[in-house]
Formats: structure tokens, C-alpha cells, sequence
């Protein structure tokens, strides 16, 4: 998903690695309140008293208070998050001559957003839930290996461990979740400048392409995720039943849920009686735009029933700069923003990641980086087709190091290079549509005033070039046709242009 983020030049960096710069606390928090919460959970409690530290004499939401100090990140993110420090934490083992006795802990904090658009937004409880289920993933790796580390492939998916997780929004205003800080490097800006060598870059490029495989090849079925998100249409159930050749695929659900929010906007947008400058021409534009949406909708419909669908566990918004690399290491150590996940095809989430291809420079205006303005020769970054190619390496490799029948069973299958290419255009054109939908969105809330008027304004206005430039991935990358019985011609005739 495309984060339309207004960056000020404060928050700009020539390196593109501020993603875990703080500022001063923008939305506050009761630092009272969540101290006394967080002296009742017992995952913190063991943070402090029986895990990295020695019990303090006395342990409560007092001795937080007074060692707790808050500050918020400056990277925007849809959820505020903060970093909470705990200084004077004391350390459980002290070496003979250690005279720094005493340490910090770092913990993040994210929470709903004062205001929220729709119910179902800024779902925390899903970005927890899921954030457990990797967790114990992992686990069960390091009980069958001894350490994460496979001697065919690296399965794990990392992430920050999860601590403790508060829905009564008493406690500081609004629902929250509390989780380790993982120290590294951000990199807000694709193209990685920071790095001078080419080859570290191609190397942190190939590790994010290896995580989001291990993503999509999580067992799900092991590790509590059988009831997660919407089943329907999008692979085998819990008991390996394959859907009915009637059910729809993901990606049909998702056009179809979309062009119901985009009726429900225009609905609001016609009947608006706000009072702003231009109103009857911004109508009249917004119309010819809306129809060039459900024209684009109507041809992605088409191609929905036949596309690859593949069926796993979906991130939901893999890119890199929802990426922790390791602080001098071309590798990913944790995956951030989980609140978009949900059970699907990964195919969307390749997508998702190959946006930055067709996205331009921060500097033009659209509020994130991309890579439309460069070429990649020689940069290390690889090209959209290479990012391709190595997803199915890496996928092919996953399913050869599945163990028993029952695994190989259950697991999604592995996939094809010609297969991916084929549709390549059909993901990128859907996930383009998607944010279409969701920038006609805050048009939407724009034109009824209840929108920061500033930033929603610029925001508004990059709908018709975003249209566009669906419209020109649609023509340049059009999806595989079909046979009369359904079948797609791939490795055939005719292939989209790639």
C-alpha cells in the first residue's frame, strides 16, 4: 500500500535511513497510567525482573514512572508508534569490574490514531495476533534445529517480539500494543544511497525478496492462523479442501470490497452540502475520473477468476521501508506494519514490493520514494523482473526443504518463473487500483471538509496521474489471455509484454 506521507525537511535524509529517528511527543500519552499497566503484565514483568535484568527491590508502576522517558517516531506511520527508554534498568549478570551497572531498555509502543476513518482500520489486535503466531513459528524452528538457522534455508520470519497487548483504551485514550525495540537501519528511500557498494545493496535487496518467502511459506495451519482473515476462494482450508471452482479468488474479493468503498465515497461526495471553491467542476472531474476506475475495475474482473491465487499468509504492505535491516549487515532483522495481513495471495504482496519501479522520486510530490526516475544498472538495486526471478528461486528452494508428506501436503505450492511473469502486470495494475481507491478516499473526506485541508488537498490531486498511471502498467504489462475452458495460456501464446 502506497503510505501518502507529507514529509517535512526535518524528517528528509540524504541517505534515506530516518525511519528510526524520534521527535517530540505529538500525541500524548498518560505516562502514569501506562506505567502502572505495564507493572501488570507478566511478559514485562519478566523483561525486567527475570529476564535481561535483576528484580528492583521494589517493582511497580512507581518505579517505571520514574525511569520511563517517551518520545515519538518521526517516520509517519498511519498508527502512532513511540519509542519508550526505561534508563537505570539494573543488569542481571555484572561482570568483575563492570562499572556500567545499570542499562536501558527500549520498548516500542503503537497505537490507534485518535480519529479513525472506518471501524475496521488501524486493525492492532490483528497486527499482535499475527505477530504471535510468528513468534511461536520461530520457536518451533529453534526446537527442531537448535538455532534459526536451517542448513538449507533460513525459514524464520523475523520480527520484533511481542510483549503485551492493552484494548481497553482507558488506559492512555486508545487501543495499544507494547513490543521489544529492534535497533538497525531503515531505509526510507529504495534506492539505499547510504550503501557505497553495490554488492551490499544487492545483497539487502535479495534478503527482503528471502523474507517475504518465508512469509508466504509459513505454516499456517501450525501455528494458529487457521480462522485468520477471509477464506473464501483463496486456497485450501484447514482440512486441505480446495475451494469450489465458483468461489471467488482473492483478488475478486478485494475488487469487489473496493468498488463497494468507492460507491459509498462517491455517494458521500454527491450529497455533500460542505461549501467549497469549485465545487460543481471538482464534481464534474471526480465523475470522468470514477468512471475511468470501474473501467479499469471491469478489466481486472475479468483476468481476477483465472490469476495464479495462490494461498498463505499475506503481509499486506512488504516493501522496504517497513523493513529492519541489521545495523552494519546487508540483512533483514525484523518486518514492521503487520496490520494489513491476512490470508491470501502472496502474489500481491510481490507486487506491492515492485511498486517502487514505477513510483517517482520523493522530491516530485507523491510523499514516497521510488525508482522511477533511475536506472538500476550497475546500482546493486535489481531490476523488477530480477526481484521476480528470485522469488521463485527462493520459493522453489522452500518447498524442496519440506520434510513429511503432511507438510508438502498443506503447503502452498511452489511457483512457476513464467507463471509469475505472466501475471506480473495483472498484481501491479490491481495493487495501483487499490491505492486509487484509497487516495479517492481522502479526496472524498477532502470535499467534505473534515480532512486536513493542506495535506488532503495535495494529496486529492495526485488521483488523476495515479489513474494514469494504471492505466499505462494495464496496457504495457496486460494480463495472459484465457482459453475458452478457462485455462491460461502461459509458457504459450500470448504472454503479456515484460
Amino acid at each position: 500500500m502506497i503510505k501518502i506521507i507529507i514529509m517535512s525537511d526535518g524528517n528528509k535524509s540524504s541517505n534515506g535511513i530516518n525511519g528510526q529517528q524520534t521527535t517530540r511527543v505529538r500525541t500524548s500519552i498518560d505516562a502514569n497510567s501506562l506505567s502502572s499497566w505495564m507493572a501488570l503484565q507478566s511478559a514485562l514483568v519478566e523483561l525486567f525482573c527475570g529476564g535481561v535484568c535483576r528484580a528492583p527491590e521494589r517493582f511497580d508502576g512507581k518505579w517505571l514512572e520514574s525511569r520511563l522517558e517517551i518520545h515519538q517516531f518521526g517516520f509517519g506511520q498511519s498508527n502512532p508508534t513511540y519509542l519508550l527508554s526505561i534508563h537505570g534498568v539494573p543488569s542481571k549478570t555484572i561482570t568483575e569490574g563492570d562499572t556500567n551497572k545499570d542499562h536501558v531498555v527500549k520498548l516500542v509502543l503503537r497505537r490507534k490514531p485518535d480519529q479513525i476513518a472506518h471501524p475496521s482500520s488501524h486493525a492492532l489486535h490483528r497486527e499482535y495476533r499475527v505477530l504471535e503466531s510468528l513468534m511461536k513459528y520461530n520457536q518451533q524452528l529453534q526446537n527442531e534445529q537448535g538455532v534459526l538457522h536451517s542448513s538449507k534455508m533460513e525459514k524464520a520470519v523475523p520480527i520484533p517480539t511481542p510483549y503485551a497487548y492493552c484494548k481497553d483504551t482507558s488506559v492512555i485514550g486508545a487501543e495499544f500494543y507494547i513490543m521489544e525495540f529492534v535497533e538497525g537501519r531503515i531505509f526510507v528511500d529504495p534506492r539505499m544511497t547510504s550503501l557505497g557498494d553495490p554488492q551490499e545493496r544487492m545483497e539487502a535487496f535479495k534478503d527482503a525478496i528471502r523474507v517475504l518467502v518465508n512469509i508466504h511459506n509459513v505454516p499456517w495451519w501450525n501455528v494458529g492462523l487457521e480462522n485468520y482473515g477471509g477464506r473464501g476462494g483463496t486456497g485450501r482450508n484447514e482440512n486441505n479442501v480446495p475451494p469450489s471452482s465458483h468461489s471467488p479468488t482473492y483478488v475478486q474479493r478485494q475488487l469487489q470490497r473496493l468498488l463497494q468503498v468507492k460507491s459509498k465515497q462517491s455517494e458521500l461526495m454527491r450529497t455533500s452540502n460542505s461549501k467549497i471553491i469549485d465545487k460543481e467542476k471538482r464534481f464534474e472531474d471526480m465523475q470522468r475520473i470514477e468512471k475511468s476506475l470501474d473501467e479499469i475495475a471491469k478489466i481486472l474482473s475479468e483476468h481476477a477468476t483465472q490469476c495464479p491465487n495462490p494461498f498463505g499468509l499475506l503481509h499486506g504492505d512488504y516493501k522496504i521501508d517497513n523493513l529492519i535491516f541489521h545495523p552494519t549487515k546487508p540483512k533483514v532483522i525484523a518486518v514492521l506494519d503487520w496490520e494489513l495481513s491476512t490470508m491470501g495471495d502472496g502474489f500481491c504482496d510481490v507486487a506491492n514490493l515492485c511498486m517502487m519501479y514505477f513510483m517517482p522520486d520523493i522530491e516530485k510530490g507523491w510523499g514516497v520514494a521510488g525508482l522511477g526516475d533511475i536506472s538500476v544498472d550497475g546500482t546493486g538495486i535489481p531490476s523488477r523482473l530480477d526481484v521476480l526471478s528470485t522469488y521463485c528461486d527462493f520459493d522453489q528452494c522452500h518447498f524442496k526443504t519440506l520434510g513429511s508428506n503432511h507438510e508438502q501436503l498443506f503447503a502452498k505450492q511452489p511457483s512457476d518463473l513464467t507463471v509469475t511473469k505472466a501475471w506480473s502486470g495483472f498484481y501491479l495494475s490491481f495493487l495501483f487500483f487499490k491505492n486509487c481507491v484509497i487516495v479517492h478516499g481522502v479526496a472524498q473526506r477532502a470535499s467534505l471538509g473534515v480532512a486536513s485541508s493542506s495535506k488532503a488537498d495535495r494529496v486529492a490531486s495526485l488521483l488523476p496521474e495515479m489513474v494514469r498511471l494504471t492505466w499505462k502498467i494495464l496496457d504495457d504489462f496486460p494480463p495472459p489471455s484465457t482459453c475458452n475452458d478457462g485455462e491460461n495460456y502461459v509458457g504459450g501464446v500470448p504472454i503479456c509484454k515484460l
